[in-house]
């Protein structure tokens, strides 16, 4: 999923640079933001459940 994302991003910067799309840096790089999100969100549950177990 991960290679996925970075792929992703990747072809819509390249886009982005050569003027085939017109969309804000904001979406262009939604793919990297939506996978940071994720891992901190799983990074934050890890802390939570941790620190309930003891």
């Amino acid at each position: 999923m991960r290679k996925f994302l970075l792929l992703l991003t990747l072809i819509f910067v390249l886009a982005k640079l050569f003027g085939l799309i017109a969309w804000s840096w904001l979406l262009v790089f939604m793919p990297l933001i939506v996978m940071i999100a994720v891992v901190t969100l799983l990074i934050g549950l890890a802390i939570v459940i941790g620190l309930h177990e003891e």
